[in-house]
């Protein structure tokens, strides 16, 4: 949730509608609300399309989806009350792409603001590695547990600027950026059917992912146990 959407942004996420598959042979924390929904996680109605998407148990680990670099650690305020956010941004390398834009930022909201806080500016990062857990908006009880994931395409990464909103929250603005499915990104490796079903990439631990091309999922992911109670192929992701 950082800056407002533009007109031609509501327009694309009017447009286009992507939805997850997630593997046969594992159970995914799942994502709860979609990105342009207008359902909320518990059911209401939002007020505007959803910038982003939502998802997870509460306490489940938060994964980054790609390579990336700490751009911000703060606390962030969007009328629900104070909580933790993280802002990570991702070269065009650390998605495997060799053309498009130079930077995509991943915005990571209702966070654990005592969890993140003694994560530092400028720590590289790695594809799969936790950032925190899934907790509440504000860190209210009465919200039901989720994080909320953007992501932004952005041209010019000097050109982030931060502002303070009417409830005393930070929040980035960039004018190059652009908001983004973040559906799209973890459908790169493997294109979207033609009727917006993506599937979804676990992340494996130990695989290489040289060739591999956008996000993987920032969920855990278990191995679906076979009836003698083992795991199908024996591990977990």
């Amino acid at each position: 949730m950082a800056q407002p959407v533009s007109a031609d942004q509501e327009t694309d996420m009017k447009r286009l509608r992507r939805t997850p598959k997630y593997p046969s042979d594992v159970n995914c924390s799942p994502l709860t609300s979609l990105y342009s929904s207008w359902a909320d996680v518990d059911g209401t109605k939002r007020s505007e399309p959803h910038s982003g998407v939502d998802g997870g148990r509460l306490g489940d680990p938060v994964l980054a989806p790609a390579a990336g670099v700490v751009v911000a650690v703060w606390q962030a305020n969007w009328g629900w009350g104070r909580e933790g956010a993280l802002l990570i941004e991702h070269s065009r390398t650390d998605v495997g792409l060799q053309d498009g834009p130079e930077h995509y930022y991943s915005e990571f909201d209702h966070l654990r603001y005592e969890e993140i806080r003694s994560i530092a500016v400028g720590k590289q990062i790695k594809r799969g590695e936790q950032l925190a857990t899934v907790f509440r908006p504000g860190g209210m009880a009465e919200y039901l547990p989720e994080v909320h994931w953007e992501v932004w395409t952005i041209d010019d990464d000097t050109a982030t600027r931060w502002a303070v909103n009417k409830f005393g929250g930070r929040y980035w603005r960039n004018k190059t950026g652009h908001l983004i499915d973040p559906l799209y990104m973890l459908s790169l490796n493997a294109p979207a059917r033609a009727d917006g079903v993506v599937e979804i990439p676990v992340f494996e631990r130990g695989r290489d992912y040289r060739e591999f091309r956008g996000f993987s999922y920032i969920l855990p992911c278990v191995e679906r146990k076979s009836e003698e109670g083992e795991p199908r192929n024996g591990s977990q992701r």
